[in-house]
Formats: structure tokens, sequence, C-alpha cells
């Protein structure tokens, strides 16, 4: 399968764990910097490997914002312009994991 954006969901709140639709997405590498940050200010750091009400209410933003980057990107791919080697220039297009606009 070709690689593929994947913005992140919430997956069911039922999950005792991170959600799968969560794992490995943009949100969730927004909540790992995040981390960082509060680590790096001595802070303390945000519990990830659990699916609770409070990690799921930060992850909601987080994957808010990830699936608006991604979606604001895919619905104007023709403001980017990806320029050849001949000097011509073509639109990208996004494979996107679980797109539904």
């Amino acid at each position: 399968m070709p690689t593929q954006l994947k913005p992140g969901a919430m997956g069911s709140p039922l999950d005792g764990t991170t959600p799968a639709e969560f794992a490995n997405s943009m949100a969730a590498a927004m909540e790992a910097e995040l981390n960082k940050l509060l680590q790096a200010d001595g802070l303390p750091q945000l519990t990830v490997n659990d699916n609770s009400r409070e990690t799921r209410d930060r992850r909601r933003l987080f994957v808010a914002i990830a699936r608006g980057v991604v979606r604001h990107l895919d619905e104007q791919h023709e403001a980017i312009k990806v320029q050849r080697t001949d000097s011509t220039h073509a639109s990208p297009t996004f494979a996107i994991y679980g797109k539904d606009w």
C-alpha cells in the first residue's frame, strides 16, 4: 500500500489503550511533540498509553487540527506547485487515510 497521510481519529472510547485510529497519525505526532516540549521545560509529561477521558479531551484538539490541516492541503492542492526537472510545474495529489470529506 502506498504511503498515506493519516491525520488521525478518536477511535472507540471503550479502548483501554491508544486507539489504532490515533496511533501513528499526524495527531499522534503533535501529542509526542507537546510531550517533548513539556519535558524540556521540566513540566509533567502527558499520559499517552491510555484512552481516559482526559487523554481523549486533549487528543480531540490534535485530531481536529491535523484533520483541518490535511483537509485544507487536499482542497487547496493546486496552490502547491512542484517544479519538475524540465522546469514545468505540477500540483501534488495526496493519499489520505480515512478521508471522509
